[in-house]
């Protein structure tokens, strides 16, 4: 039995994603008590590395979100939301990449809805391992949390108690599997 050993350190390179193992998804508190969430299909990110410093860039076609409810969608895609008529992706790019031990905290620009905003996601970085047949690979999931207001996403319903029927705050969540290229 062979055993792999992965560090944490990004070796110098360019680090395609792995569409089949990676992901991006969103929580939003629907009522005041559920979680709705939703994905999307369409992810690529690129991760450039050198000797002492990283840059990673991402995008998400809009069209390609994922939700349950197929209602929900068209609204999701509209003015009120996404906009995906005049913005078709969402985009990220990394201005800070630190990495400690295995926690990773990663700051950057994300363009959404028409709108850019700063953005700090923290998580966890894997890797590098060499997967036989697939070649040296390490894998980032991180999460953030953002105000949708921020990007322009106003809609709103207040429920029969007063309440809103949608919070603000947006969990975003991307798990990312990258090739050394």
């Amino acid at each position: 039995m062979t055993t792999a050993t992965a560090t944490t350190r990004i070796p110098a390179g360019s680090w395609g994603v792995d569409r089949a193992h990676s992901k991006a998804t969103f929580a939003v508190q629907h009522a005041g008590i559920s979680l709705f969430r939703g994905s999307f299909k369409g992810l690529d990110a690129k991760l450039e590395a050198g000797e002492k410093a990283a840059v990673l860039t991402g995008t998400v076609a809009v069209d390609s979100i994922d939700v349950d409810d197929a209602d929900i969608r068209p609204h999701l895609l509209s003015p009120e939301f996404f906009d995906s008529e005049r913005n078709p992706e969402v985009r990220f790019r990394s201005t800070e990449l630190a990495i400690e031990g295995d926690e990773v905290r990663l700051a950057g620009e994300l363009e959404l809805a028409g709108a850019t905003q700063a953005v700090v996601a923290t998580g966890t970085v894997r890797g590098p391992i060499e997967i036989p047949g697939a070649g040296e690979k390490i894998a980032l999931s991180l999460e953030a949390t953002i105000d949708r207001a921020d990007y322009g996403m106003n809609w709103q319903m207040d429920l029969p108690d007063g309440s809103p029927a949608l919070a603000n705050d947006v969990s975003l969540a991307v798990e990312l599997e990258l090739n050394k290229e």
